[in-house]
């Protein structure tokens, strides 16, 4: 097989059209071009191979050249489940890529797999061929993500991170969330409130419940608790005056079965929730704002700069949003 001729500056400078000295200026950080020349230049290096990945990327850390100018994959890593909301956050980092013009791709890990299995998954997607790995809450098991963060790249968790974890985490605060909820609802003078949702078979779902635990019985407020499963039995037996429902997929159910009861929202009772996007069936629904979009946009530049930086300690970053008075509260 012949080999392929070695890509030279002269290549490079006939290609585009520029000096062989203006193609070396800009390949070495030197100053007398606009940014865009230096970024045309970099991307035909890069793209021809004359500039290696492992090259370019030796260049943005050393600050030659800003590390968007040339083009990186990244890849997303989610479960069916979570995909509801991950609609939002893929459109936010494709957005923020797109001004880059980085590529992501979006894969779904649905399965618990044995350790050959996952190896290859990852083979399969070309994931150590990524210039980075962003994972998504609510993988099937904590030992999926646990296997990802084990791979050698770039990553950052969009989720909370586990104690003793050395990843970048970015996630929208849903711990401030649920506190803007409670907080709302005892000060419209509510004092039986009835918290729906899983509380322990996800992480977020285990520290959102905890945060509204701890600020209702500050405020002296008994932490009261159901599954949409039991909502019905549950709200017969505490009739509470208000329902927070802690989960986007249960508020749905939790709305339909007041209805089939003939309870009026919010006359007979109040309804507040974590919503990712308004609810169609109640479009005044009074919740927090997610800003998982804002989020994604914040986990595509944390990337960014840990490539760029990857000796720097990990941070984690919480994303709070504002509260949404709807029509669904009513004053005690």
């Amino acid at each position: 097989m012949k080999r392929r001729k070695p890509v030279t500056l002269d290549d490079l400078s006939k290609e585009l059209g520029l000096s062989v000295q203006t193609v070396s200026k800009a390949l070495r950080g030197m100053p007398g071009m606009s940014e865009e020349t230096r970024s045309a230049v970099i991307r035909a290096a890069y793209r021809c191979g004359y500039l290696y990945p492992q090259q370019a990327r030796e260049m943005a850390r050393q600050g030659i050249a800003p590390y968007p100018i040339f083009r990186l994959r990244f890849i997303l890593v989610q479960s069916r489940e979570s995909m509801n909301y991950n609609r939002l956050l893929l459109d936010g980092l494709r957005e923020r890529f797109s001004q880059y013009d980085h590529h992501l791709d979006s894969f779904v890990l649905d399965e618990d797999l044995s350790q050959k299995a996952f190896e290859e998954w990852v083979d399969e997607h070309h994931l150590l061929h990524a210039d980075g790995l962003f994972i998504a809450a609510r993988l099937i098991s904590g030992r999926m993500e646990s296997q990802l963060l084990a791979l050698p790249i770039a990553k950052v968790l969009i989720n909370y991170a586990k104690p003793l974890t050395q990843v970048d985490s970015v996630v929208w605060d849903v711990c401030e969330a649920v506190c803007q909820l409670a907080d709302a609802l005892i000060r419209c003078g509510h004092r039986r409130l009835l918290y729906v949702g899983d509380t322990h078979s996800q992480r977020c779902y285990v520290l959102r419940w905890q945060a509204y635990r701890d600020w209702v019985e500050g405020h002296e407020v008994e932490a009261q608790h159901t599954t949409v499963e039991s909502f019905d039995n549950d709200y017969e037996t505490y009739k509470p005056t208000a329902v927070v429902v802690g989960i986007d997929e249960d508020c749905g159910p939790v709305y339909r079965a007041l209805h089939r009861k003939g309870v009026a929202i919010p006359a007979g009772c109040s309804l507040v929730g974590l919503v990712n996007e308004g609810m169609p069936d109640l479009p005044g629904l009074t919740r927090s704002l997610l800003m998982i979009k804002e989020t994604a946009y914040r986990a595509a530049d944390r990337m960014l700069w840990r490539i760029a930086h990857p000796n720097e300690p990990v941070e984690h970053t919480r994303v709070a949003g504002k509260f949404f008075a709807g029509e669904t509260v009513r004053l005690l």
